[in-house]
């Protein structure tokens, strides 16, 4: 869903007016109601691992859940559309999912509702284009004038794009944590009218891909495991690869964590314990996180 500017909606963040926030409401309405629906009539299968949350890392984990079926037959892993990190969490906290994929760890309010967490890699934050751009890299001062508004056009010419996530995203938070100078650059393009704001990480790498120009950022993560047609741009020459995080040369990252009620099924476990497995952290890092 791609949203205009306007007034900000307190559950998101998000800046929106007039239909579109009538039509933010109700979906998020519509999705809460579906998953508590869920949760409560026991319709679920008692052999199923209900998971969602952030769309850094879906990707990644249907990889894992494709994996392990074969290998547990008998336990089906179900996957809700994104729902970021707090959905995800409020999803596990009233029952509605069994494992939440967040990108930051839990609040102090969240872990006083029973939830506990893993980390289980950390992914290269990068800055993308279209695999089909000709740009390979990009400096800060360079990113700082392209969201400021200073840099419009690419070398050839052609029209910047710049796709947005909500303020307080934490792609958003992440980005302006680059540079005193990105901070003030960002937002200011949150000011800007007619901007691309996209709501989750998967609309984003919609628009990044469909957009003539567009640049903004992403997780090397979602790029791999989705086989997106994107490129992570050299970041002050700096190459954005999970090796390189590891060893420190690349600085920027999101940390990925699994949430999950004390009181769980032991289907959740088995789950989880083959994300940890040799065969789970091979598949992990082969798509492009850092097992710290």
């Amino acid at each position: 869903m791609r949203i205009p500017h306007g007034t900000i909606d307190d559950t998101t963040g998000i800046k929106l007016t007039g239909k579109y926030c009538m039509l933010r409401v109700v979906c998020s309405g519509l999705a809460v109601a579906a998953l508590l629906s869920i949760a409560g009539t026991g319709c679920v299968g008692a052999e199923e691992v209900r998971v969602g949350g952030t769309g850094s890392a879906l990707g990644t984990l249907q990889l894992l859940a494709k994996a392990f079926s074969t290998r547990h037959p008998g336990i089906a892993v179900r996957f809700l559309p994104s729902l970021g990190s707090t959905g995800g969490v409020r999803a596990v906290g009233s029952g509605a999912l069994d494992i939440a994929v967040t990108s930051r760890p839990l609040k102090p309010d969240e872990l006083r509702l029973g939830l506990s967490e893993i980390e289980f890699g950390r992914t290269p934050f990068v800055i993308a284009v279209a695999a089909s751009s000709p740009v390979l890299e990009i400096s800060l001062a360079q990113l700082a004038a392209i969201y400021a508004g200073r840099q419009t056009t690419w070398p050839d010419g052609s029209l910047i794009r710049v796709v947005l996530r909500p303020p307080s995203d934490s792609d958003s938070e992440t980005l302006k944590s680059f540079s005193g100078e990105i901070r003030e650059a960002v937002s200011l393009a949150e000011q800007r009218p007619g901007l691309t704001l996209a709501v989750t990480d998967q609309d984003a790498a919609d628009d990044l891909e469909k957009i003539p120009g567009a640049i903004g950022s992403t997780s090397l993560s979602l790029i791999l495991s989705e086989q997106r047609g994107l490129r992570a741009l050299k970041l002050d020459d700096r190459i954005p690869s999970a090796a390189n995080l590891g060893r420190g040369a690349y600085p920027y990252f999101k940390r990925l964590f699994l949430v999950m009620r004390a009181k769980r099924s032991t289907y959740t476990d088995t789950f989880i314990a083959f994300v940890h497995s040799p065969e789970g952290r091979k598949m992990l890092t082969d798509s492009g996180l850092w097992l710290p």
